[in-house]
């Protein structure tokens, strides 16, 4: 296990732990990012030192040196890699078409007058996300192909 899973542990509780203090010590209208923030930096901070001293104890090194071996296999099995890159593709162009659905469904909204001045920024928002995703998809199918 590396000595930075150790570090970034630290890092993170610490941080977890500095935002509960602001939380506690001000008032403040965005006080609940703080104890959201002190909650995800404390739990994954904590997580990460338990896995740190665990996997660096004497008697469990030879069970972490085979979880090692078999996630390297499984990050180079061909198999696995095909079904990552169909996965993704899938989800991309599902994520496409719950972005039109879900444009259609607020303009809808916004033609009948219902959550008027929400539908819109909705609208915006999803086309912005919608536009955004497509030109990325685009970029690194180009990326890609010229690499590869």
């Amino acid at each position: 296990m590396k000595k930075s899973m150790l570090y970034t542990g630290i890092a993170y509780a610490a941080f977890g732990i500095a935002c509960f203090m602001l939380a506690i010590l001000s008032e403040w209208k965005a006080e609940s990012l703080l104890w959201g923030f002190g909650g995800a930096g404390t739990g994954s901070g904590m997580m990460m030192l338990w896995k740190y001293f665990h996997w660096t104890n004497p008697k469990n090194r030879e069970e972490y040196e085979k979880r090692l071996q078999k996630e390297c296999i499984e990050l180079r099995d061909e198999r696995k890699i095909m079904l990552r890159d169909k996965s993704g593709r899938i989800t991309y162009i599902f994520m496409l078409l719950l972005y039109c659905l879900l444009i259609m469904a607020f303009g809808v909204c916004a033609s009948l007058g219902w959550f008027m001045p929400f539908a819109r920024y909705a609208i915006s928002g999803l086309g912005v996300l919608l536009i955004i995703q497509y030109l990325f998809g685009i970029a690194a199918f180009r990326y890609l192909s010229k690499r590869l």
